[in-house]
C-alpha cells in the first residue's frame, strides 16, 4: 500500500495539474502568438510526469502503461513544432493523438480490476471529447484557442484522475527489497541466496558505478559543449556566450527523448519477450546444471547484465536521480552519434541542436521586431535631422537616360558549397560596366545573423565585387536584434544610432553596451577594408532608389511578415514619389510561394496571424501600380503573373518573383508538392520536379531514405513536404541555386529580368512552367528572360 506521504504527494500533484490545465485554457488569450509553443512545453511536462509515474508504478514493466505519457509527449512535441506544420495537418495529427490516447486508456481500464476502471474510462471518453472539441471549435474560435481549450481539458482530466484515484506505487517494502528476490518480478523466480549475493555485490559497487557514470556522462557533456563552441560563432554578447550552452541543453533534451521514446521502451519490450529464455537460463544456473565452460561463461555474463539492468530499474522507481541517470545512460550514446556525425550528413534543422537554438532566438525576437525598427527609424532621423531622403540610396550610373543593370541575390548566407557555387557568376557579372549594384534580398547570414559569421558567409564570397552592395534583412538576420546587419550595411553613424535605439527600447536589459557597439562598427569597417566590399551606405534596413523613370523600393518585413507604422508611412510616401515611374519592389517575404497565395508559413514558421496585414501591404503595392514584386525567404525560384482588375480602368499585371535560391538549403516543397490548381494561371519554378527527384534518388544517403519514402508514398502527411526541406541538403553538384540580373533598358523602354544559375543564364527547358509564361517565338533552348514594358499600363 502507498504511504500517506505518497498519497498526499500524488493528490497535490493532481491538484497542480488541474491548475495547470486551467492556465492552458487561458493561454491563447494571454500569450497570443506564443500560445501553441507554450502549450507544447506544458504538455511535454505532463507527458514526462505521466511517463515517470508509470515507471514508478506496479505496471512499470508493461509497455501499455507508458502510452498515456508518450502520447502527451508526442502531442507536446507537435505543438512545439507547430509553426513548421500546415495547420490542417496539425489539427488532424493532434486529433489522431487524442483518439489513440483515448483508446489506450479504455484498453488499460479493461485490464484493470473493476474498482479501478471508472477514472480511466472517464478520461478515455474525455480524450474523445477533446478531439471533438478541437475539430468543432477550430471552425469558430481559431486553431490556437481550440487547442488551448482541448489541452486544458486534457490536463485537468489527468490531474483529476490523480486526485480521485492515485496510482498504486511500486512495491518498496520487504517483499520488493528482499535480498533473495530477483528485482524483475515478471520472471516469477523463487527466492534464492544467489540473488542476495548479486544484490550485495551490486550495492558494494554502487558508489563506484555511480562515480564512473557521472564521470563519463560529464565528459560527454563537456565534449558536446566543446564541439558546439567550436562550431558556433563566439562573441562578447550574451547571445554568443549562451548559444553553445543552449545547444548542449538541447543535446540533453534529445538524450531524454531518445531514452524515453525509443531506447527504454525497446529494452522493456525485449526484456519481456526474452523472459522465458532468461527464466530457463536462471533455472539452469541455480541448479548448477553441467554445460560447456564457454557457454556457461556467456550465459552467466548475460544473466548478470540482465540482473543489473533490472536492479537499476527497480531503484529508478523510487529515486528520481536514479531514473535520470538511467535515462542519460541509455540515451547519450545515440545523441553522441548525432552530434558527431551531423556535419557530414548535410544541413538539417532536425538533428542539429545548434540550429534548434535559433528557434529560441526567434521566439525571443519575433514580437519585438516592429518596436525595434520603429525606434531605430526615429533615432536615425534624430541623428541626421532629415526626412525621407535619409533612406535613399544613390549608386553611380543609374540616373539620366542610359541603360543599367543590377543583381538581386536572395538568402545566400550559409557559407557552404551551395552559396559558393554562384559566387563566380555574380562576380563575373559585376565586372560589366552596366552592372551598378547588388541587392541581397533577405537572410544575409544564417543561422542567427551573428556578426562573427559575416567574414566567411558574406565578405569572402563577395570579395572582388567592387560595386555597392545593399541588403534588406530576413528573419534570421533579426535573431541578434539586427546588430550584425546594422553594423555591416548601415553608415557607421546610422548603425550606432540604430543599435543604441534597440538597447534603449529594451530598457538596457541587454549585454550590448557602448564598448560592444564600438567593436561591432570597427569589425564591419575592418572587413570592408580588407575584402574591398562596398557596403555601409544605407541608413535603415529598407531603402529606395529614385530616378526620373525608374524606382526601386526595398521593404523589410521582419520575422512575421510585418511592417511597423513608421516604415508603413515611409512606404506610402515612397510609392507616391514613384507615381508615373516603373516600380520594382523588393520585399522580405513573397506573396506567392509554393503555388499558394499568402501562404500561412514562411521558412517553416507559422505567420498566419499576420496574413491580413501582409496581404494589405501587397494590395498597397498593387494600388500604386508596382510592376514587379521580388522576394526571398523561400529557397528557390518561382514566378507568378497576377492579373489585377480595377473598376476604373483596364486590367494591369504584377509580376511576382520568388528569388531565394542564392545559397540556402533548397526548398523542395514547390517542386514536389505544387498544387494542381495554383493561385495564378501563369507560373513557373526552378528546379523542375523531375530534375530534383533525379538528384534526390541518386544521392540520398541511407539515413535519409525513410524521410524520402515518407514524402514519396505519403506526401509527408500530416506535415508538409516543405517542412522536410532542411533534411535534404547535399551541398554538391548539380546545384539548383539561382539569382537574378535586372536590366533597366531605357533605350528599349523595357525591363528584362534574367535568371542565372551556376553556369550562367538558365534556359527555359530548366524551368517547369504553366500557362503562358514562355514568350511567343522563344524556344526551350533560349535563356530565361522575363520582359516587362516600361510604358505605363
Amino acid at each position: 500500500m502507498p504511504s500517506l506521504y505518497q498519497i498526499i504527494r500524488t493528490r497535490v500533484t493532481g491538484a497542480l495539474l488541474m491548475g495547470l490545465g486551467i492556465i492552458a485554457l487561458l493561454m491563447p488569450q494571454v500569450a497570443g502568438r506564443w500560445s501553441l509553443a507554450i502549450l507544447g512545453v506544458v504538455l511535454v511536462g505532463v507527458g514526462i510526469a505521466e511517463t515517470y509515474a508509470a515507471f514508478r508504478s506496479g505496471r512499470s514493466g508493461e509497455a501499455s502503461s507508458y502510452l498515456e505519457g508518450l502520447f502527451a509527449l508526442l502531442a507536446g512535441t507537435v505543438l512545439l513544432l507547430s509553426s513548421a506544420l500546415v495547420l490542417d495537418g496539425l489539427l488532424i495529427l493532434l486529433i489522431g493523438i487524442l483518439l489513440a490516447d483515448g483508446v489506450a486508456k479504455l484498453f488499460n481500464a479493461w485490464r484493470k480490476p473493476r474498482s479501478d476502471r471508472f477514472p480511466l474510462m472517464v478520461n478515455g471518453f474525455l480524450d474523445f471529447g477533446c478531439a471533438a472539441t478541437i475539430w468543432y471549435l477550430s471552425r469558430f474560435v481559431g486553431v490556437a484557442s481550440a487547442i488551448g481549450i482541448a489541452i486544458g481539458i486534457y490536463i485537468v482530466a489527468a490531474g483529476w484522475r490523480m486526485v480521485l484515484a492515485p496510482a498504486k506505487t511500486a512495491q518498496t517494502g520487504a517483499a520488493a527489497l528482499a535480498l533473495d528476490r530477483h528485482p524483475d518480478s515478471g520472471l516469477r523466480m523463487p527466492g534464492n541466496a544467489m540473488f542476495g549475493r548479486l544484490r550485495s555485490k551490486a550495492d558494494t559497487g554502487t558508489q563506484f558505478a555511480l562515480a564512473a557514470d557521472l564521470f563519463w556522462m560529464s565528459t560527454i557533456g563537456v565534449v558536446f559543449l566543446a564541439i558546439h563552441t567550436g562550431r558556433m560563432p563566439l562573441s562578447d554578447d550574451l547571445l554568443g556566450v549562451v548559444s553553445p550552452f543552449v545547444a548542449t541543453a538541447g543535446d540533453l533534451l534529445m538524450t531524454l527523448v531518445f531514452a524515453m521514446a525509443l531506447v527504454l521502451p525497446v529494452r522493456l519490450a525485449w526484456r519481456r519477450a526474452t523472459r522465458p529464455i532468461e527464466r530457463l537460463a536462471w533455472t539452469l544456473r541455480l541448479k548448477a546444471a553441467p554445460m560447456n565452460k564457454a557457454t556457461e561463461w556467456l550465459m552467466n555474463r548475460w544473466l548478470d547484465k540482465r540482473f543489473s539492468f533490472s536492479l537499476r530499474l527497480s531503484q529508478s522507481r523510487i529515486s528520481l536521480p536514479s531514473g535520470l541517470m538511467l535515462l542519460l545512460r541509455l540515451g547519450l550514446p545515440i545523441t553522441a552519434f548525432f552530434v558527431a556525425f551531423n556535419p557530414i550528413w548535410g544541413f538539417s534543422w532536425y538533428f542539429n541542436t545548434e540550429s534548434w537554438a535559433t528557434g529560441i532566438y526567434q521566439k525571443l525576437t519575433e514580437l519585438r521586431v516592429d518596436t525595434w525598427r520603429a525606434n531605430m527609424i526615429d533615432a536615425v532621423t534624430r541623428t541626421y535631422g532629415g526626412g525621407d531622403e535619409l533612406f535613399r540610396i544613390e549608386p553611380a550610373g543609374v540616373s539620366g537616360a542610359g541603360d543599367f543593370s543590377f543583381l538581386v541575390v536572395g538568402d545566400p548566407g550559409e557559407g557552404d558549397a551551395s552559396q559558393l557555387s554562384l559566387a563566380s557568376r555574380y562576380l563575373r557579372l559585376g565586372q560589366n560596366d552596366d552592372v551598378k549594384f547588388l541587392v541581397v534580398s533577405s537572410d544575409v547570414i544564417y543561422p542567427a545573423g551573428a556578426i562573427e559569421d559575416y567574414e566567411a558567409k558574406f565578405y569572402l564570397p563577395l570579395q572582388g565585387f567592387a560595386k555597392p552592395v545593399y541588403a534588406i534583412p530576413g528573419n534570421h538576420d533579426w535573431f541578434d536584434a539586427l546588430e550584425g546587419f546594422n553594423a555591416n550595411f548601415l553608415e557607421p553613424k546610422a548603425a550606432r544610432a540604430a543599435i543604441e535605439a534597440r538597447v534603449d527600447a529594451d530598457l538596457k536589459l541587454t549585454s550590448t553596451d557602448a564598448r560592444r557597439i564600438d567593436r561591432l562598427t570597427a569589425y564591419a569597417e575592418r572587413m570592408r577594408r580588407l575584402y574591398a566590399v562596398n557596403t555601409g551606405s544605407q541608413r535603415a534596413p529598407f531603402f529606395e532608389l529614385q530616378t526620373d523613370d525608374f524606382a526601386l523600393i526595398a521593404i523589410d518585413t521582419g520575422i512575421l511578415r510585418s511592417v511597423d507604422d513608421r516604415q508603413r508611412g515611409w512606404i506610402e510616401r515612397a510609392l507616391e514619389r514613384s507615381r508615373g515611374k516603373f516600380v520594382i519592389a523588393i520585399v522580405g517575404h513573397p506573396r506567392f510561394a509554393g503555388g499558394h497565395d499568402i501562404p500561412p508559413t514562411a521558412e517553416g514558421q507559422n505567420v498566419s496571424e499576420s496574413s491580413e496585414k501582409f496581404a494589405a501591404l501587397y494590395r498597397l503595392l498593387a494600388t500604386h501600380n508596382v510592376r514587379v514584386a521580388m522576394a526571398g525567404d523561400t529557397h528557390d525560384f518561382e514566378y507568378y503573373r497576377e492579373n489585377i482588375t480595377t473598376g476604373d480602368g483596364p486590367a494591369r499585371v504584377m509580376h511576382h518573383f520568388v528569388n531565394g535560391g542564392g545559397g540556402a538549403y533548397l526548398s523542395i516543397g514547390t517542386a514536389l508538392d505544387f498544387p494542381e490548381q495554383p493561385a495564378a494561371v501563369d507560373w513557373s519554378f526552378y528546379p523542375r520536379t523531375d530534375h530534383l527527384r533525379a538528384k534526390m534518388n541518386a544521392e540520398m544517403p541511407l539515413w535519409k531514405q525513410p524521410f524520402w519514402y515518407w514524402i514519396k508514398w505519403f506526401n509527408a502527411w500530416p506535415f508538409s513536404v516543405e517542412t522536410f526541406s532542411g533534411i535534404f541538403d547535399f551541398n554538391r553538384a548539380p546545384f539548383f541555386q539561382s539569382f537574378m540580373e535586372v536590366r533597366v533598358e531605357r533605350s528599349k523602354k523595357r525591363v528584362v529580368l534574367i535568371l542565372n544559375g551556376v553556369h550562367g543564364p538558365l534556359q527555359w527547358r530548366d524551368l517547369q512552367t504553366g500557362g503562358a509564361v514562355i514568350p511567343p517565338g522563344v524556344t526551350l533552348d533560349d535563356p530565361v528572360e522575363f520582359v516587362v514594358s516600361m510604358d505605363r499600363q
